[in-house]
């Protein structure tokens, strides 16, 4: 059985851990789709909306929100994680995909 993926964000000054221990396989293509997106003509800010966007639909706790994610997510760290994130639901390890697309 595999590892649940698992986000921690800030609500109304808790921390709150959600928790998705099912998540359908065809999400492993729209995660692939974001992480092979070449964004260097795109603004950073479209790309983060919408890897915000894909994170508050693999998690199906109604409290886990684009909002609440914007408010929840520590800005410190906050584009390594939603990327870690994203790779736990294509199954690609983050560290391998650096190590290959970064020139010698």
């Amino acid at each position: 059985m595999s590892t649940p993926l698992k986000m921690e964000l800030l609500i109304n000054g808790k921390k709150q851990t959600f928790t998705e221990s099912f998540i359908p396989a065809g999400r492993i293509l729209d995660a692939l789709d974001l992480i092979e997106t070449d964004n260097s003509d795109r603004k950073l800010r479209d790309v983060f909306e919408e890897r915000v966007a894909f994170l508050s639909k693999v998690f199906t706790n109604p409290l886990v929100t684009t909002e609440a994610i914007w408010n929840g997510f520590n800005a410190i760290g906050f584009e390594d994680h939603i990327f870690e994130l994203i790779c736990k639901v294509a199954n690609v390890n983050p560290k391998k995909l650096q190590m290959a697309t970064t020139p010698e």
